[in-house]
């Protein structure tokens, strides 16, 4: 009934308990003692109270019959006397049967009744002395008239009576001295009895209190090592972290290589997260760990948003090296009933498992990517196919060549970033137009390094080492392709497929050089969240020389990208300005009459903003604010297109922003000799005319034929 689960404290609270209680005990008998002895000592003083009134009654009586004798006025004496003689009836009465008495004071004394017997015997020989002489005090003051005689028989037996009423007041005090020295000396007996008693309880309790306080220090030493071990054996890191985000003094020895820090007991863990992580994820995991520290979110519902459940943190080693890390920090609630009062952290270094993954994403990713440069090269034309992989060994070759140049001064490596920057832009638009996206994606990840070092103001040669790295890889990726092809090939049994239509077919939508150049429009067209549709007229590339005909895929290549990036509009603005929705351009392939070849573009776009291209070239530095305001020919500010770096996109993505396109082309048409004419209306369209021979030698200059045709 009363099982209170003591266990192993039974004797240990039997002890406490019998020593409380004999502690009460002595309390109750020291309280009992000591109240008897306080109503003895009360007593005393009233029964010197006692002879005080039996003296003053007889002093009084005596100055009554002297008053009496000298005919003065008594009458005051009078009142005083049966005021006296009251208070000592009351208190004899209270003695013998109890009761209650005024005090020596003015508050009411409760009086009970006296036990001893030789207390009661004197009580009983004053009670006899005393009643004669208190009616004879009634009489002589309730008489009408008081005599000399009368007075004097009254002073005569208070004379008599207050003798034998000292007396006895006097033995009565003597005895109810004696009663309290009694008891005094039975107090200081409980007392020593009580403190032997309470002592050997004491020694008792301490020695069960020792021996279980030795057993509980070598179970807790027991504990303690095992923990220990435990700690130092784990290969996760381990520590509690209290509601004020503080990790406890208890850690696994490994937590310290793991996070990089060996001082992590009792800090702050949000001060040791805080440098290792971004803002982000710092500010999340703040919040995460409030809400598993709130007893009234489920944890199960919040596990999920573990922000660092895989996390990447940089550590400094000791030769003063970086070491990037991943690790997982998993958080479990430790409850007091309901209560979290703690957070259990797991932390384990998943770098390996991370880099596996990753490996293994790599692995899926190129498989995925062969597969799918497999399918392009199986629907692409062959010779085009032939002519991109022939292009792109002689461009990489060239890049090549300009980075292993030693002979150029440090002022001469811009100029090297351009080229470098043109052969790249010019083969990712090839790339492009036949849907090599893995190809397409490197060369764009080439010019994202290009672009960082073409804003530095000097640069060395080791600046190029990454460029140089990304050049190894495209070698490898075209390898690859050619290596495709070949086995396309053993499948096949040749490469090579039948023209599908006429060269003039003004519907020649089929042409495997028009399905390119659509294709890429349209997937441009797409990330831009724009519509376009392209058509062709002209001339069968096939029918062309090898290296036109590279020329004027790439330099087509290069104006889709330029018209759908920058000049046609969104569907929603065409709309406004009672356009289609979708964007229009016109491909025109022609022989020039003179041997040469005429290509014609034209898109219904946004047409070329003067104002936007001379704000761009104030910001590429290639003029100042003050000549781009002075500059009147609309035309000179217009051929700025065609600078390198010079763009009026806002941002920098994989179709523009990099100022290279038009670049490209201007420099591939010099090289040939061409010339180019430009015809644009804002807000209408845009018109590139380019003029190639047919036979040229390559030139080195810069010098290129640029004219406007008439708005």
């Amino acid at each position: 009934m009363f099982n209170l689960g003591l266990g192993k404290y039974r004797t240990m609270v039997f002890a406490i308990g019998l020593f409380l209680l004999f502690d009460l005990s002595v309390l109750g008998l020291n309280f009992l003692i000591s109240s008897e002895i306080r109503e003895d000592a009360l007593n005393v003083n009233i029964v010197g109270r006692q002879r005080m009134l039996s003296q003053r009654m007889a002093k009084t009586s005596l100055q009554i019959r002297d008053r009496l004798r000298a005919e003065q006025p008594y009458r005051e004496l009078l009142l005083e006397l049966d005021r006296s003689a009251g208070v000592f009836d009351q208190t004899l009465q209270a003695y013998i049967n109890g009761g209650v008495i005024s005090g020596t004071g003015a508050a009411e004394v409760h009086v009970k009744a006296v036990t001893d017997e030789q207390a009661k015997a004197l009580l009983t020989d004053t009670l006899e002395q005393w009643m004669p002489y208190r009616d004879a005090i009634q009489v002589f003051v309730r008489a009408d008239k008081q005599t000399v005689d009368d007075a004097v028989e009254l002073a005569r037996k208070s004379e008599v009576v207050n003798g034998w009423l000292l007396s006895l007041s006097n033995d009565l005090t003597t005895r109810i001295e004696e009663l309290a020295a009694a008891k005094a000396t039975t107090l200081q007996r409980v007392q020593m009895s009580g403190m032997l008693l309470a002592t050997l309880n004491f020694l008792i309790i301490m020695f069960h209190f020792v021996r279980h306080l030795r057993k509980s220090d070598g179970e807790l030493e027991r504990a303690r090592k095992e923990t220990e071990d435990i700690l130092r054996t784990t290969q996760e890191g381990l520590f509690l972290l209290d509601t004020e985000f503080r990790m406890g003094t208890q850690t696994s020895r490994v937590l310290g290589k793991i996070i990089g820090r060996s001082d992590v007991a009792g800090q702050n863990f949000l001060d040791i997260l805080k440098p290792l992580v971004t803002t982000k994820t710092f500010d999340t995991t703040k919040e995460y760990i409030e809400l598993l520290l709130r007893h009234d979110v489920k944890e199960k519902l919040v596990t999920s948003l573990n922000p660092l459940d895989s996390v990447e943190i940089s550590v400094n080693q000791a030769d003063g090296s970086m070491d990037t890390r991943f690790l997982q920090f998993r958080f479990n609630r430790v409850l007091d009933g309901n209560k979290v009062t703690h957070l259990l952290v797991t932390t384990t270094d998943i770098t390996k498992r991370v880099r596996l993954e990753r490996e293994l994403a790599d692995s899926e990713r190129k498989v995925q990517d062969q597969m799918g440069m497999m399918v392009h090269i199986l629907q692409a034309d062959p010779i085009q196919l032939q002519d991109f992989l022939k292009h792109a060994v002689e461009g990489l070759d060239e890049i090549n060549e300009a980075l292993r140049d030693n002979n150029l001064a440090a002022g001469g490596l811009s100029p090297r970033v351009d080229q470098i920057f043109r052969i790249s832009h010019r083969l990712k638009g090839d790339a492009a137009g036949l849907k090599l996206d893995a190809v397409s994606k490197s060369l764009h990840v080439m010019e994202e390094l290009l672009a960082g070092l073409r804003g530095r103001q000097t640069l060395r040669g080791e600046d190029f080492l990454h460029v140089a790295v990304r050049v190894k890889a495209l070698y490898g990726e075209v390898n690859a392709i050619q290596a495709a092809l070949a086995r396309v090939a053993q499948i096949r049994g040749v490469i090579t497929v039948e023209a599908p239509k006429q060269p003039h077919d003004p519907l020649a939508v089929g042409l495997p050089f028009v399905r390119s150049w659509r294709t890429l429009a349209e997937e441009i067209a797409e990330r831009a969240g724009k519509k376009v549709e392209l058509s062709y007229q002209g001339l069968a590339l096939d029918d062309l020389v090898p290296s036109l005909r590279e020329v004027i895929t790439s330099i087509v290549n290069q104006f889709v990208r330029n018209a759908v990036a920058h000049g046609i509009e969104a569907p929603e603005i065409r709309k406004q300005r009672g356009k289609s929705e979708a964007g229009r351009i016109a491909v025109y392939i022609s022989d020039s009459g003179d041997g040469g070849v005429e290509l014609s573009f034209r898109d219904d776009g946004a047409g070329i903003d003067p104002a936007k291209v001379s704000a761009a070239a104030v910001r590429s530095g290639q003029i100042t604010a003050e000549a781009a305001r002075a500059t009147t020919d609309v035309r000179r500010l217009i051929a700025l297109i065609f600078e390198p770096g010079i763009t009026t996109s806002e941002s920098v993505d994989q179709d523009s922003g990099q100022g290279v396109g038009l670049d490209v082309v201007k420099f591939m048409v010099t090289r040939l000799g061409g010339r180019i004419r430009i015809g644009s209306t804002v807000g209408e369209y845009c018109h590139f005319r380019v003029f190639l021979p047919q036979i040229a030698e390559p030139r080195t200059d810069d010098a290129v034929n640029l004219g406007e045709e008439a708005a």
